[in-house]
């Protein structure tokens, strides 16, 4: 561990907000070290409250949550053990969903079915399955054993219900006890599964974390999005049949009511149908790649119909509450099922206070999403008026050190101003980008259109020329999976010297591949540009596509409609969420004080003329501006020794 003057002075300020119960809203740019920062700072703070409490870690990573359990916390309880601060090293639990995690029950019924098969080539996967009887934690965990998701869907975690044979000694409700006491230091999540723990407790549902009185955000910068999920609504067109697939024709005593069962059941298909088929329109034929949906605007037709489709469900639910069947377990089951649908389609009836829409997914389904209009007010109460001290920290969360448009959209900025309770701290990165990076804009591309073939030409030359320059040892980041795989393939076919690798979505394993490739060349998306940690020369060269403005969809149609001015809403809006993963993507390029990287934006609108440039320049570490390959070369040749060639 590095000593730096910036991650002392970030730690006392962290722990002085804390004692003075203060929200710290800390940016700490990349090498800055904020996390061994929040982590002593809470510790110590905890160390002398009064109220012995785990303090919560929510991050957006995978990644990072393993770098905290398997480096940070570690190297920060030897440091205080060492100096007989603390007496015991610092505990730790991790939470996830309980889909991650295994069902004695669903398991025990899935090993019965391959045994029954009996089939030779089923001897591994019995062998996989057995291991997971282990009485050790964990063996719990589903996320570590290579089963493929399909048999993972079969032996997870769904619903835990009275009527489960297992109850009384289920390995996970007895883990789950353990991990629910206050006895650990920290309790170590994702933001989305922090933010269904606060829902509940406004609901007056389940918790899903202890009682705490310490929170950090750390990857705050991908706290609205998780928000989004989270406070979202979504209804599949496939929601109704399953539910209708749930009923089984044969466990019912009484004729008529099974008569009219099945009637409610053809009467809820055809409905469905129609609802989503009329509803979605030309969305259901359109040959569009990504981000497909549109607005739900106030229409009588679509209200019509989805009224139908609850009375529907109500008689259903009535019917299903005088039946007598043999499985009282999946009438329950039923009729939760009809009850949770329902609940969906009333909320899509509130138009006036939620923003509607309907998307079709990248496999194809149809959904009806409904997000609060007032989410940031949702936050300020849930998160920021609740009295738990709070740490929100990124390398990326504020604008040329304005955290303006980061507070107005996580609700922050509702905190009364009077009250003082925010302190906003911002360190750089303590890396010289002046002698160890440069910037290389290339003049002349033309504006970004991926139906131009021109521009999917002069991009893939471009990007030719420089893995040719920088030797390989490039990532390459797209916003649009559609033109990462066009450019993909038009490079492949000029280079032969490099390995190349793409990252199609959820295949975090090619990021292992390039690793282990030593010259390798990534195309990758946005999940590559957050939170993936390559120092050394295994990275020495960022290509940025394209500027990553959001993508229009239904909730910035939302938005500009609270602005007059257009431009305005350009400027607090579109540009600061630019700006922002900008610089999340900067941040994969110098990992390390003895990093060196060439960055390249492909863009024209950072160009000499480019509208963005004098914002873009302003934004980014200092270092020399380029507009040539040649500098590029000559950059990696004077840098680099001879084992990176």
């Amino acid at each position: 561990m590095a000593k730096r003057k910036s991650q002392k002075e970030l730690a006392l300020s962290m722990l002085r907000a804390l004692q003075e119960n203060k929200l710290a809203l800390c940016e700490a740019e990349v090498g800055t070290g904020k996390t061994h920062a929040y982590i002593l700072a809470v510790t110590i703070h905890n160390l002398f409250s009064r109220s012995k409490t785990p303090a919560v870690i929510s991050t957006s990573t995978i990644a990072l949550q393993e770098a905290i359990t398997k480096e940070y916390i570690p190297q920060i309880s030897k440091i205080l053990l060492d100096h007989r601060i603390i007496d015991k090293p610092l505990s730790f639990v991790v939470r996830k969903g309980k889909s991650h995690f295994v069902c004695d029950s669903r398991l025990k019924t899935y090993e019965s079915s391959i045994r029954n098969h009996n089939r030779p080539e089923d001897q591994g996967l019995l062998a996989q399955l057995g291991e997971l009887w282990r009485e050790q934690e964990n063996y719990l965990d589903l996320d570590g054993f290579p089963l493929t998701p399909y048999v993972k869907e079969r032996i997870n975690v769904s619903k835990c219900t009275e009527f489960c044979p297992h109850s009384s000694y289920c390995r996970y409700a007895s883990y789950n006890r353990r991990w629910m006491s206050e006895s650990f230091d920290f309790q170590i999540s994702n933001h989305n599964y922090v933010l269904a723990d606060v829902i509940n407790r406004r609901e007056g549902k389940k918790k899903l974390l202890p009682y705490y009185q310490v929170a950090v955000f750390d990857e705050a910068h991908k706290l609205i999005d998780a928000a989004r999920q989270i406070y979202c609504t979504c209804l599949s067109e496939n929601e109704i049949p399953k539910l209708i697939h749930l009923i089984s024709p044969e466990r019912f005593v009484n004729r008529n009511s099974l008569r009219q069962i099945m009637m409610l059941c053809t009467d809820l298909s055809e409905k469905n149908t129609r609802l989503f088929q009329k509803t979605a329109g030309d969305l259901i034929q359109s040959t569009q790649i990504e981000n497909i949906s549109r607005t739900i605007e106030e229409d009588k037709k679509t209200r019509v119909w989805i009224h139908d489709l609850i009375e529907l469900l109500e008689k259903l639910g009535r019917t299903f509450a005088t039946e007598k069947t043999d499985s009282c377990g999946r009438v329950k089951s039923i009729c939760n099922t009809a009850k949770s649908i329902k609940d969906k389609l009333n909320v899509f009836l509130s138009v006036e206070q939620n923003i509607c829409w309907i998307e079709k997914t990248d496999s194809g389904v149809l959904e009806f999403c409904s997000l609060p209009k007032e989410l940031e007010r949702l936050l300020y109460h849930d998160l920021w008026h609740t009295g738990v001290h709070s740490i929100i920290t990124s390398g990326t969360i504020s604008v040329g050190g304005n955290f303006s448009h980061f507070k107005r959209m996580t609700g922050i900025d509702l905190l009364l101003p009077q009250n003082r309770r925010v302190i906003e701290i911002s360190k750089p990165s303590p890396f010289d980008y002046s002698q160890n990076a440069i910037l290389y804009i290339p003049e002349g591309m033309p504006f970004p259109d991926i139906h131009d073939e021109q521009y999917i030409e002069a991009i893939s030359r471009e990007i030719v020329n420089l893995i040719d320059a920088t030797f390989g040892h490039t990532l390459i980041l797209f916003s649009s999976y559609w033109l990462m795989e066009r450019i993909f393939y038009e490079v492949k076919q000029e280079i032969q010297s490099y390995p190349l690798f793409i990252m199609k979505r959820g295949r975090m394993d090619m990021i292992e591949n390039f690793r282990r490739s030593g010259n390798g060349v990534l195309f990758a998306s946005d999940s590559a540009g957050e939170g993936i940690d390559l120092p050394g020369d295994i990275l020495s060269s960022v290509i940025i596509v394209k500027l990553p403005f959001p993508v229009p969809n239904p909730i910035l149609e939302y938005e500009r409609t609270k602005y007059d001015d257009f431009s305005l809403y350009v400027k607090e809006i579109i540009t600061p969420g630019m700006i922002i993963k900008l610089r999340q993507w900067f941040g994969r390029g110098i990992r390390r004080e003895t990093d060196t990287a060439v960055f390249s934006i492909l863009d024209s609108r950072v160009g000499i003329y480019g509208r963005y440039r004098k914002e873009v320049l302003k934004a980014l570490p200092d270092m020399p501006v380029v507009d040539q390959i040649g500098d590029v070369r000559r950059f990696i040749v004077k840098k680099k020794t001879e084992e990176y060639f």
